[in-house]
């Protein structure tokens, strides 16, 4: 297994600069992020740096600065389908949603990314679960022969949005879908902090299915994310299930940077992520 964590940045810092940062604490590989230019972005954040307004010129400036840098881009998550979900009841919007993840497919390629994280879609009052259930499903299917022509995953993550709600559901889901090029973007701490179980059950229950892995703790008296370590997960339980499923991909820190002291949060976490491929 490797190593890798979200791309941070704090403003006056240049690319080049912040994916050196990244290597030089030991990571072996980096996640982008899809966004519109109109988000409020603070000092600290995960975003910015693939717009999809000016997806072409971005993906060409990330593109030369991780060859420059040496640093993989394995994968990279598509933060739009939460303001446009796929499982929108106005199918304007569903239809708006396939065309973003057309573009984020074709972006994905060209960075050499071979796999992009799907937010499946939201179940709320106003839509019914088993209608989100066959829009996701639609949706994906619209999706699978571009995902396969271009050699990209389409990892759907296990997210709060009250679909999916177990993991036989979406090892079921993942089946329907019927293609090698979909599968799961294990999110570690989410199984928790979404009151969905246990992540090695999860693991255990989707094995080869599994395309990625986000790596948060999550704290029960908290009642929240943490720091990989500070929190309650089984660690030891959650390192055994990924090697008896054979899972040898990514493990991806999604984890908020100290806004002071950048540089040492980052090889505190790669020493963290290290000591967690031991145990």
């Amino acid at each position: 297994m490797r190593i890798a964590t979200d791309l941070w940045h704090r403003r006056g810092s240049s690319l080049v600069e912040e994916l050196k940062l990244i290597k030089e604490a030991g990571f072996d590989g980096v996640e982008f992020t899809f966004s519109e230019a109109n988000e409020a972005l603070p000092s600290v954040s995960d975003r910015g740096y693939l717009r999809i307004e000016y997806l072409n010129d971005d993906v060409e400036v990330l593109r030369k600065a991780s060859n420059e840098v040496g640093l993989e881009v394995h994968s990279i998550r598509s933060g739009l389908l939460w303001r446009y979900p796929l499982t929108s009841l106005d199918s304007g919007i569903r239809g708006k949603a396939i065309s973003i993840v057309e573009r984020e497919l074709e972006a994905c390629h060209r960075l050499g990314a071979t796999a992009l994280l799907i937010v499946p879609g939201v179940v709320n009052e106003d839509t019914p679960y088993d209608k989100a259930y066959e829009s996701a499903k639609n949706a994906l299917s619209a999706l699978v022969k571009r995902a396969e022509d271009l050699g990209v995953n389409l990892a759907i993550e296990n997210v709060c949005n009250n679909l999916l709600q177990s993991p036989l559901e979406f090892a079921r889901f993942i089946d329907e879908l019927a293609s090698p090029m979909i599968g799961a973007y294990l999110d570690i701490g989410n199984v928790m902090d979404c009151r969905l179980g246990y992540p090695q059950h999860w693991i255990k229950i989707l094995g080869g299915r599994i395309k990625r892995v986000h790596v948060k703790d999550y704290s029960i008296g908290l009642r929240g994310v943490v720091d990989l370590f500070n929190g309650d997960v089984n660690w030891p339980a959650v390192m055994k299930a990924l090697r008896d499923v054979g899972y040898d991909g990514y493990l991806t820190a999604e984890l908020h940077p100290f806004n002071t002291a950048y540089e040492l949060y980052f090889r505190q976490l790669a020493e963290r992520m290290r000591l967690l491929l031991r145990l």
